[in-house]
């Protein structure tokens, strides 16, 4: 399961959670987005590798007179034109095209290359002949694991640069000198949990593989001592019950007890 919170300026908080389902054998991800109410949706999407994803939505806010049903395809760079580029994240460039039930057709383009834990993020929109962009961002991520492997929360941090400057005078100057600096904001908090036992690091596998192998020898060892000292023991008796039925033929068939009696 993965849930995230997306800062806005112009808006609320975005809050997006994600949940792995199967539909009819095919790896999907049901999701809820809830903000302002014109944010709430419900989606039902295919997540087959090297796949472009089906997306239904259903968004009851929409504006009037619009379906709130709508259904999407979704491309990207990744295998097979599946948006996804593996476990790290969406691919570099992802396209989708929504169909409303009511017939209305909308363009997304998101262009997100990224260079190791820094991204650059632009997105443009059309829809019904309008069109519009977004800021251009450059992302930073970083990435904290928790409860030792089992989940981890990845922080994605934004440089800023203000792109209206109002200020006059003088004393504006400075405040303009000042707004013009690139400031740090936290843009997105996601937490993401892990279903089974995490991988171990690469030095702690070969650590555990060693320990296995050692334990695996030292039980051999065990067993082959405990199969020793079984044979012996049963050796033993039959030497003992070997002297015993001797002892009893000597005596005319009473045991060395009766005799000594």
């Amino acid at each position: 399961m993965k849930a995230s919170l997306k800062l806005r300026d112009e808006a609320g908080p975005l809050l997006r959670a994600k949940l792995p389902v199967a539909l009819f054998s095919v790896p999907a991800v049901a999701s809820l987005t809830a903000g302002d109410p014109a944010d709430l949706r419900l989606s039902l999407a295919t997540a087959a590798a090297a796949l472009p994803s089906l997306r239904l939505s259903y968004a009851p806010n929409r504006p009037a007179g619009s379906s709130p049903f709508s259904l999407s395809l979704v491309l990207g760079s990744g295998p097979g034109g599946c948006p996804s580029s593996g476990p790290a994240g969406a691919s570099a460039i992802t396209m989708a095209v929504e169909v409303s039930a009511a017939g209305a057709v909308s363009f997304s383009l998101a262009l997100k290359p990224s260079l190791g834990d820094f991204t650059v993020r632009k997105r443009f929109e059309s829809a019904g002949g309008s069109g519009g962009t977004s800021p251009s961002e450059v992302t930073m991520r970083s990435v904290v694991p928790v409860r030792g492997g089992a989940g981890a929360v990845r922080i994605r941090w934004g440089v800023r640069i203000p792109a209206e400057i109002t200020a006059t005078g003088e004393a504006g100057a400075a405040g303009v000198i000042l707004r013009r600096l690139p400031f740090l904001v936290l843009g997105k908090v996601t937490v993401e949990t892990r279903s089974g036992k995490p991988a171990p690091a690469p030095e702690v596998a070969v650590q555990e593989e060693a320990a296995v192998q050692k334990a695996r020898t030292e039980n051999e060892k065990l067993r082959k001592e405990v199969e020793k000292l079984r044979a012996t023991a049963e050796e033993g008796r039959k030497k003992e019950t070997s002297v015993l039925a001797g002892a009893r033929r000597d005596n005319g068939g009473r045991s060395p007890e009766m005799v000594g009696n």
